[in-house]
């Protein structure tokens, strides 16, 4: 794992700061995790639109 920051880290940016180090990290891992959720993301949304109420078009326009 300790590679992978290594190496992201050197091909996303061309200066690091120490001082923003706690940052890097912290967007690698947002980054690793969004990755691995993809499919599940859909999935719950698509769950959400067939479990709810029907919505028409005349309810979201407003007069």
């Amino acid at each position: 794992m300790i590679h992978q920051v290594k190496s992201w880290i050197g091909r996303t940016y061309s200066w690091v700061s120490e001082d923003n180090l706690n940052r890097y990290f912290n967007e690698f891992c947002f980054r690793i995790n969004r990755s691995q959720s993809k499919a599940t993301i859909f999935n719950n949304l698509i769950s959400k639109m067939v479990q709810g109420e029907k919505i028409y078009q005349s309810q979201l326009i407003s007069n």
